[in-house]
């Protein structure tokens, strides 16, 4: 569940009116409630352009990642542009799903997979990167889940987008009962808490591609291209010897989205090491990144190119 603190905790906050502050998000609800969602989806053209000029630090590392993830792409401005679009464009099906309680239309790819999780007897952890709608994604796995599944994020950067999350989270959680979001805190204990539940025979999802705050992270290689990924969720399988699942989210379309779930990449019901998982889990995240790589949205550079 969210807890007290999850809901309460106030990050550092930065200057008023910038990139994190919940002014921007709290000024799109304003014109959504007025504007036809056909006519604002193609308003997302402009403001996206003016959101890639205007965040130089986060347009330079999704050019950076695209660089090292695909010779040439980075050098491309439309291409970086694609990925700002894409996750406005996330953002706004995000709002409209949880602000005013529109449908999502959505496919699953893996069904017999989904099928074999569902009916897995013991714990098992779910593998994702940050693509499509982590809530959207969260929201409409678990709504056809019948197990509980827990949930791993960030706080937020600044004090008043935390107060505006919590209060949407309670507002999905209220809607997804089985749904559980734990919060990633500085100084907290939440890999022992997510054993517990691994070892208890819950469902936890962690993200196995971004690294941020005080994340431990981890190099792995693979065809000349090394990701930092974080070492957390790969210590969380060596420890419990839990199966571990893919899960991807991709958005078709204006409120479509397609999740993909894979065969296991670790089988778990043995003490595979870190490094093992760490192998297995890379080709898979890696081959996904290569066909989606315009809606992957880490604004950090996480990828590098090996010099040839």
């Amino acid at each position: 569940m969210l807890s007290a603190d999850s809901a309460t905790h106030e990050p550092n906050t930065p200057s008023r009116l910038g990139l994190h502050d919940a002014f921007w998000t709290q000024a799109i609800l304003f014109f959504m409630r007025w504007v036809p969602a056909p006519v604002f989806t193609l308003m997302t053209y402009p403001l996206a352009a003016l959101a890639y000029l205007l965040a130089v630090k986060q347009r330079e590392a999704i050019r950076a990642n695209l660089s090292a993830l695909i010779p040439g792409k980075g050098s491309s401005c439309l291409a970086g542009y694609q990925v700002f679009l894409q996750f406005s464009w996330t953002y706004l099906d995000r709002l409209w799903y949880l602000h005013f309680g529109r449908k999502i239309d959505w496919e699953i790819i893996g069904e017999g997979d989904f099928e074999n999780l569902e009916k897995h007897p013991g714990g098992a952890l779910i593998f994702t990167v940050h693509s499509g709608n982590y809530d959207i994604g969260a929201s409409l796995f678990a709504l056809k889940f019948t197990r509980p599944v827990h949930t791993v994020r960030m706080p937020e950067a600044s004090a008043s987008l935390q107060k505006l999350r919590g209060e949407e989270l309670c507002e999905q959680e209220r809607r997804v009962p089985n749904l559980h979001v734990h919060y990633n805190e500085p100084g907290g204990h939440l890999g022992m808490e997510l054993c517990r539940l691994l070892l208890a025979g819950e469902v936890v999802c962690v993200q196995g591609d971004r690294v941020l705050g005080e994340v431990t992270p981890t190099q792995a290689s693979i065809d000349g291209v090394t990701y930092k990924i974080p070492r957390g969720p790969l210590v969380l399988a060596e420890v419990t010897g839990v199966p571990c699942y893919p899960v991807f989210l991709t958005r078709r379309g204006r409120l479509a989205y397609r999740i993909e779930i894979g065969k296991p990449f670790i089988t778990g019901g043995s003490k595979t090491k870190a490094a093992e998982i760490s192998a297995a889990w890379l080709p898979v995240m890696h081959s996904f990144l290569l066909q989606h790589w315009d809606q992957w949205f880490v604004f950090e550079p996480l990828v590098t190119r090996d010099p040839t």
